[in-house]
């Protein structure tokens, strides 16, 4: 009889010999071998050591008071106990001894003991003192000062003329190469010259500031508050409260909200030292 097709190669030693079980003799020697697969013998239910039977002599926290009976690991015991003389071993002749029953006097430990003898040895642990919250910076009181010493201040400390110094703006040359010198002498004589314009105006918010600096000196004076509003430009043109180019203007400063009248100074504004920044010539287009 042919044997069955294998479609792989056996992988077990049972397979092999289940395969070649029909081409042997039954009457040889390996028909006299187990067809069983046989399996090593398992400690899988074997109980673990469960330890050793101790007495204490004495209270061990997290184990349990003296005279308390119960298993330990033998190691503990062997390394730890023992040689401490803190437990001693329960043997069947100790238990007679002491009139106890290994069935029915052996307890377990007590992971909650703790020992109050040791605890009162310890050094009293202080309560941990309250976290203070941050206190916030008081807010400086802002002083109040009356109309009359605002005014009083602003008279003594404020100078008269209050100068500003900015760069002018040059007016564009004239064009003088067509006409004849003489013709443009009488031009020159016959446009009046008006103030020159300049590169960043004054402002009141400029004129509050200085004001401000100048009665600083003064301890009163550092809680006076000016104000834009507070200054008054006289004698312009635009609408604006800006003034744009030299000369010498006149400013009112109020008191604030009070009937007071305002005091008045003049503020001048100079050329400054720096070189004047004169308009560049148009380039020249070259024909192609």
């Amino acid at each position: 009889m042919a044997g069955p097709v294998v479609s792989r190669s056996p992988a077990c030693l049972w397979c092999v010999r289940r395969l070649a079980q029909p081409f042997l003799s039954p009457n040889g020697p390996v028909n006299s071998l187990p067809l069983v697969q046989t399996r090593a013998k398992s400690t899988h239910l074997v109980p673990s050591d469960k330890g050793v039977v101790v007495r204490l002599l004495a209270n061990i926290p997290k184990f349990g008071r003296k005279d308390a009976i119960f298993r330990v690991e033998r190691g503990r015991m062997r390394n730890e106990w023992f040689p401490r003389k803190l437990a001693e071993y329960m043997t069947v002749a100790r238990f007679k001894e002491l009139g106890l029953s290994l069935k029915n006097d052996v307890g377990e430990r007590d992971p909650t003991f703790v020992d109050m003898k040791v605890l009162e040895q310890l050094p009293a642990t202080k309560p941990p003192a309250p976290v203070a919250e941050p206190q916030q910076a008081a807010k400086p009181v802002k002083k109040t000062i009356k109309p009359e010493r605002v005014r009083e201040l602003l008279e003594r400390l404020v100078p008269k003329t209050i100068t500003f110094y900015r760069i002018p703006i040059p007016a564009p040359p004239s064009n003088t190469a067509t006409i004849s010198p003489l013709v443009a002498v009488a031009a020159a004589q016959e446009t009046p010259q008006g103030p020159l314009a300049i590169y960043g105006s004054v402002s009141t918010k400029d004129i509050a500031s200085s004001i401000k600096s100048c009665i600083s000196a003064d301890e009163d004076g550092t809680q006076i508050n000016i104000e834009p509003a507070h200054v008054t430009v006289l004698g312009l043109k635009d609408e604006i409260n800006k003034i744009k180019e030299l000369g010498r203007f006149e400013v009112k400063v109020s008191i604030g909200n009070s009937d007071l009248e305002p005091i008045t100074r003049s503020v001048e504004v100079l050329p400054s030292e720096e070189k004047t920044q004169e308009p560049r010539p148009a380039s020249k287009k070259t024909a192609v």
